[in-house]
């Protein structure tokens, strides 16, 4: 049996989604309950798709433009190194916002996330990227820090340096 490559990819965001929500555990409820609301169906997704994988097998070069991931069809007209490399450039960001929310915490994290995404990757003007950027910061801080009084976890450079 031929295992789909994407497999272990699925199987990969799987664990790390596992692994999250039971480290999500030890937090108070209050602060386990965005990753929960997020990781939860994201975890449930994501062995979803590793199912997909596994029971699916590798498409051969004629029935290269009918691959489907689950019930979407894909466009294999793409060269593959062009595929990759946005493949990467994506996973970069993701794990640079990972790490900026370990690193400075997700109210500080998520404008400045969405300000260079918008204007680096994205390349938006400056007035849409501040714009959209101090929009979510105002809806996140608003929803989850002073309405539903979210206990964020504690960023790493902030308790370095005694903040």
């Amino acid at each position: 049996m031929k295992i789909n490559p994407s497999f272990w990819l699925s199987l990969f965001f799987a664990i790390i989604l596992g692994l999250s929500l039971v480290t999500a555990i030890q937090w108070s409820w209050e602060t386990r309950l965005f990753p929960w609301t997020i990781g939860i169906p994201s975890l449930f997704l994501a062995v979803c798709q590793v199912f997909v994988d596994l029971t699916s097998s590798e498409v051969d070069g004629d029935e290269a433009p009918t691959r489907q991931i689950l019930d979407i069809p894909t466009d294999q007209s793409l060269p593959k190194e062009v595929t990759r490399r946005g493949t990467v450039v994506a996973f970069g960001w993701l794990m640079s916002f990972a790490v900026s929310v370990w690193l400075v915490g997700f109210l500080v994290a998520s404008p400045l996330f969405i300000f260079f995404y918008l204007r680096y990757q994205a390349r938006a003007k400056m007035t849409s990227s501040c714009a959209v950027a101090g929009l979510t910061t105002l809806f996140i801080w608003g929803l989850f820090d002073q309405i539903m009084h979210v206990a964020w976890p504690d960023a790493v450079l902030f308790k370095l340096f005694g903040f």
